[in-house]
Formats: C-alpha cells, structure tokens, sequence
C-alpha cells in the first residue's frame, strides 16, 4: 500500500508541476472571471470555466505570441517568466466568448437559428 501511495504522490507532484495544468487553470479562472462580469447562468458560467482552461492549455505557449501582439508588445515579452499565467488568463477570458461570436456567425450564415 505504501508503494501505491507513493506513485501516487509522485504523479500528483509531477501533474502540478506541469505547465498544461498550470495554464489551464490561470484559463479557467480567466472563463470564471468572464461568467463573473456578464453574469450569466450557471449552466453558461461553467462552460466558459472548461472552455477558458481548455482553450489555454490547448494553446500553450502560443498565446503569449498572440497576447504580445494584440497588446503591441516587443517580442522580448513572449520568454517572460511569469507573463504565460498572464496570457493564459487573458486567453481564458476572451476565448470562450471568441469562439461563441464565431460559432453566431456561422450559424447565422447557414440560416440556422443558433439553439441546436
């Protein structure tokens, strides 16, 4: 049982250490904060939480380029340490409400009436 618990141990450490898990969490706090400040049901809330951690992790590193360009940064910003949490926050904010715009649009080019 001992053994068990220490694997156990081992790749809880190794899962918070990464930095997928660390980006979509600053992603899902940025969804949170979205669902906060447009105050919406719960239902829609929690997506954009699971839409902003994943769009974040999905993204990875890459957000930071976008970020610095959005923000007309110098490229010297991309390597910044603690600037990934900070993009990946900003990601998780507009992310989700980016691809529902997307998602509107499409629909309302097919004619669709955007419920389904």
């Amino acid at each position: 049982m001992n053994e068990d618990s220490g694997v156990l141990a081992a790749v809880l450490r190794e899962l918070g250490a990464s930095t997928a898990v660390i980006l979509a969490v600053w992603g899902a706090l940025g969804g949170a904060t979205n669902a906060l400040t447009t105050k919406m049901r719960l239902r829609d809330a929690l997506r954009h939480i699971l839409l902003g951690g994943l769009i974040a992790a999905g993204m990875g590193s890459l957000s930071m380029a976008l970020v610095t360009t959005w923000l007309s940064l110098p490229p010297e910003a991309i390597p910044a340490g603690g600037a990934a949490g900070s993009a990946a926050y900003l990601v998780g904010v507009f992310g989700p409400a980016f691809i529902e715009v997307v998602l509107a649009r499409l629909r309302a080019a097919k004619g669709g009436d955007g419920d389904a």
